[in-house]
């Protein structure tokens, strides 16, 4: 009994230690927590149900744990108390039977369990993901949308900064051009030099482009006159250029080509150069409707009779008037033209023709013909070339044809301009022949050669044969008042650097000079800034007092020379016509008593024929 006691103790101590270690479905389910603790702890939330099934699982083991606990304890006890007839072991055998079959129940539990733990877990994942995914995209889109909005945002503000910055740079430009302005006003008086501006060779800006280039004038405008004097002016290099030269010589009129006057192929009027010219005009008060006078090509004749020329010429002519208008130019001057191997009236004809034609084509530009000197066949050196010419325009361009009288050329066709008399006398017919409304201009040049020569040769003011009291009657006319008045005197002068080159014993230049050439010469634009002030001076004095005696005397002085030279070759050159003409008399005197002669002998020959044979008749029956 004690043996078998003590084996039913072991037994029983063994079944107990066998009940202590943890079944394999325990196992299962402990590892599947442990797993879905991991999970837990990698930021993997398990699911509420799935908390659920764990904790029932849970308690499944404990349940199963006391009941192997009681079974062990009730067969040890059993054995304890001599039931060794085998029932003990019967039951505990059943009872473990029982138990395998629960702990394979919750085993299979524990896998479903963890099964559906790994599934919620592998869905939470790939949820999360999504999720994430789905985020990111949204992050992504929302920071290009910011991206876009900052880019708009920051445009703007460039933009405005920008804005902003041209303002102040445009403001400090100005402000540092008066600067540079009010310096160079005072390094002119200190120095007393003229300094012409220099222009930046790099690419200019619009506010730089706009920046007429003017040199310090040379003589400031007078204001306030009823007599607007100015000079032909260079528009070298653009038009806009023309208006800065007027300043430059004090003019408050201005004559330019508005292209070369000595080609037929020009390149069209560019635009800068023309807004310039008009923000130019505008800004130094210059009218171009009422004291600009273009001056037409020197090539033009528009009364030509060959059809090909004609037309090259009124397509240039054309052409000039059209950049009149681009320019807001009223007057334009060009010569009447010639009639080469034509009669006058024929060349009045095509000339209308013509003046007609490019009228209709245009709006505002007023063709302003010039008064000419009478050389060869050119127009317009009477007056009433212009009156016939006038007549065959039609009615309702007339208000649009004006006339310039050149001082210089019509002096030169045998009008008297010097003395008050006939000065009076030439504005009359003038008036009665062409009619004043159509005076628009005038060209103040002296001529070189005496009245009535046909020469075209412009002296300067007071030098030449027309002579300072010429001017006088014409500064104090006032039917000239508002008219622009050009000067187109000569300003070319000796070159110093050769004249002192020469001095100093070398031949004055590089090179070789033909023989018996003209020393070079440079222009020199003081002279018109002089001439200009002088005939403003002549406005309302005295010709008679010793003020106007004496400039009078001085630049009569100053040109006795040159009148000298070309009064003997005028001489000679009336000499030789006289020569000529007495020659071409006597040949025909002698042809003329050739033929005399001619006609006596025959008429003598005659009548004694007829008396022969009046003789030989009488004779006959």
């Amino acid at each position: 009994m004690p043996a078998r006691a003590s084996r039913s103790s072991n037994r029983g101590s063994a079944a107990a230690v066998v009940a202590d270690p943890p079944s394999p479905g325990t196992e299962s389910a402990a590892a599947a927590t442990a797993k879905s603790k991991r999970g837990t702890k990698r930021g993997v939330v398990v699911v509420d149900g799935l908390q659920g099934e764990e904790e029932e699982s849970s308690s499944l083991r404990r349940r199963s744990k006391r009941s192997r606990s009681e079974t062990v304890t009730a067969t040890a006890i059993a054995s304890v108390n001599g039931n060794g007839n085998g029932n003990g072991v019967g039951i505990s055998a059943s009872e473990n039977e029982e138990e395998e079959e629960e702990e394979e129940e919750i085993e299979q539990r524990s896998k479903k369990t963890a099964k559906s733990a790994g599934r919620a877990n592998r869905n939470q994942r790939a949820s999360k993901q999504s999720t994430t995914k789905e985020t990111e995209t949204e992050v992504s889109a929302s920071v290009k949308v910011n991206k876009k909005d900052k880019t708009r945002t920051r445009n703007r503000i460039s933009a405005k900064n920008a804005d902003q910055d041209l303002e102040e740079e445009a403001e400090e430009e100005h402000v540092h051009a008066e600067e540079e302005e009010e310096d160079e006003e005072e390094e002119e008086q200190e120095e007393e030099i003229n300094i012409k501006k220099k222009v930046s060779r790099k690419r200019k800006t619009k506010e730089e482009k706009e920046t007429v280039e003017v040199m310090p004038p040379l003589a400031a405008r007078t204001q306030g006159l009823r007599m607007f004097v100015g000079a032909h002016v260079s528009a070298a290099k653009g038009v806009h250029n023309a208006v800065a030269n007027s300043v430059h010589i004090g003019g408050n009129a201005f004559a330019l080509f508005l292209k070369s006057q000595r080609k037929w192929d020009n390149p069209p009027l560019q635009d800068d150069h023309r807004d310039q010219f008009r923000k130019f005009c505008v800004e130094y008060k210059y009218d171009a409707a009422k004291y600009v006078l273009p001056h037409g090509s020197y090539l033009v004749n528009l009364a030509q009779e060959d059809k090909a020329k004609a037309k090259q010429a009124y397509d240039s002519f054309l052409d000039d008037l059209r950049r009149c208008e681009q320019l807001g130019i009223t007057l334009y001057n060009f010569h009447p033209g010639n009639t080469n191997q034509t009669s006058l009236s024929s060349a009045l004809s095509r000339l209308a023709n013509a003046l007609t034609n490019a009228l209709s084509a245009t709006s505002t530009v007023i063709p302003v013909l010039e008064t000419m000197c009478g050389h060869g066949t050119t127009i317009g050196s009477n007056l009433t070339d212009f009156r016939d010419l006038i007549a065959l325009i039609p009615p309702q361009y007339r208000d649009r044809i004006g006339v310039c009288i050149d001082t210089c050329h019509s002096f030169a066709a045998g009008y008297d301009l010097v003395s008050p008399e006939g000065f009076q006398a030439f504005m009359k017919e003038f008036e009665e022949v062409v009619g004043l409304k159509y005076l628009r201009a005038l060209h103040l040049n002296d001529s070189k050669a005496p009245r009535g020569s046909k020469r075209d040769l412009h002296a300067n003011i007071g030098t030449g044969f027309l002579g300072l009291r010429a001017f006088h009657n014409v500064m104090n006319e006032k039917r000239f008042e508002g008219l622009p008045m050009i000067l187109e005197t000569p300003i070319d002068r000796p070159d110093p650097s050769f004249q002192k080159s020469t001095a100093n014993g070398g031949n004055g230049q590089k090179g070789k000079r033909p023989k018996g050439a003209k020393p070079p010469t440079i222009e020199d634009k003081s002279v018109w800034a002089r001439e200009i002030k002088l005939l403003e001076s002549l406005i309302g004095m005295d010709p008679e007092s010793a003020e106007f005696r004496t400039l009078e005397a001085q630049l009569a002085d100053e040109g006795k020379d040159e009148r000298e030279r070309i009064r003997a070759q005028y001489e000679r050159k009336l000499e030789a016509e006289e020569k000529k003409r007495r020659k071409a008399l006597e040949k025909e005197k002698e042809q003329g008593q050739v033929t005399l002669e001619a006609m006596m002998t025959g008429k003598k020959k005659t009548t004694a024929k007829a008396t022969a044979k009046s003789t030989t008749n009488g004779k006959g029956p």
